[in-house]
């Protein structure tokens, strides 16, 4: 697990410890020193991952919008995932681990979280939602530079009969072009659920005055069409 997956889980840990000291005391015969020892190791695990995740200096912005660390910048990252549920229950904690855990199978930590920042998540299914698309990402990246690297050790040519190479980088290809579509897919499936799936409609009626000249009149309704 690299160091900045490392420090999400630290941050997503003490943030559980919290939501448990909170039904601690929440309960009818709360535990006091429990809650405070549970806060305790809270902010012990907060400490290192937030210095782990801050950058010193903002590094210059490249090519496509992306940053370009600098110096130590290169080795450490910035960047966490944002909840709007202010203060999360145990449910809510555990979740948010395991949406992390299942993005490091995939090493997709640091990507997921990015998306997850970047379309600022405002629940867990578009944090699920955008997690998927970081991994689909990763995915059809790896795949298709396979199938170059495959290309590349071919070398028949065009006028020379395939290689087992060849097939396997017209598979793997393929592969790639499948995580390409599940992708785009799941942008539109995002824009969707943000808007609910609603469309716009305009009818004109255009009316044909005396002399030739064309009045056009109509309106806009959303999500039907207009009776006028």
């Amino acid at each position: 697990m690299t160091k900045i997956s490392s420090s999400i889980f630290d941050k997503a840990e003490a943030k559980s410890l919290r939501a448990a000291a909170d039904g601690i005391d929440a309960a009818p015969t709360p535990d006091r020193l429990a809650a405070e020892f549970m806060r305790y190791d809270a902010a012990k695990l907060e400490q290192a991952p937030t210095n782990a995740l801050t950058l010193e200096t903002k590094p210059p912005v490249g090519a496509g919008g992306e940053l370009m660390p600098e110096g130590d910048q290169i080795k450490r990252g910035g960047g966490n995932f944002i909840d709007t549920v202010e203060r999360p229950d145990a449910v809510t904690a555990t979740a948010s681990m395991d949406r992390l855990k299942l993005t490091d199978e995939v090493q997709c930590v640091a990507l997921a979280v990015d998306a997850a920042e970047t379309i600022q998540a405002k629940n867990s299914i578009e944090k699920m939602l955008v997690h998927q698309l970081a991994a689909a990402h990763k995915l059809a990246m790896t795949f298709a530079g396979k199938a170059q690297r495959l290309i590349e050790e071919d070398g028949s040519g065009w006028n020379k009969p395939p290689t087992i190479y060849a097939s396997e980088a017209s598979r793997v290809a393929n592969s790639s072009a499948k995580m390409m579509d599940a992708f785009q897919k799941g942008t539109l499936a995002l824009h969707k659920l943000r808007t609910g799936g609603t469309q716009t409609v305009t009818v004109q009626h255009v009316n044909v005055s005396e002399g030739g000249q064309a009045v056009v009149t109509g309106g806009i309704k959303q999500g039907g069409v207009d009776e006028s």
